[in-house]
């Protein structure tokens, strides 16, 4: 009777196991750094992750393509602190 309690708490704990993976790719707010210049750019991406992001394209106010070069990061900066309280 105990073998087969702790053969369902460690099925359990495998299958729990298997949902850890899949709780990476939610909705995230990458925190991104332009690389050569103080800019900091805010992007919200669906899945995948934010050290993946390289690029940013845009058009200015004249309505010219940009490209922006990205260190980008999914933790938090110190500055966000300020905003969350």
């Amino acid at each position: 009777m105990r073998n087969n309690k702790r053969n369902v708490v460690l099925v359990a704990a495998a299958a729990a196991m298997l949902f850890v993976p899949t709780a990476c790719d939610k909705a995230k707010t990458c925190r991104c750094s332009v690389l050569g210049t103080n800019k900091v750019r805010i992007i919200k991406i669906d899945d995948g992750q934010c050290e993946a992001l390289r690029v940013y394209r845009y058009h200015d106010i004249v309505d010219s393509a940009k490209v922006d070069s990205l260190l980008c990061t999914d933790y938090e900066f110190a500055i966000d602190s300020i905003f969350n309280e």
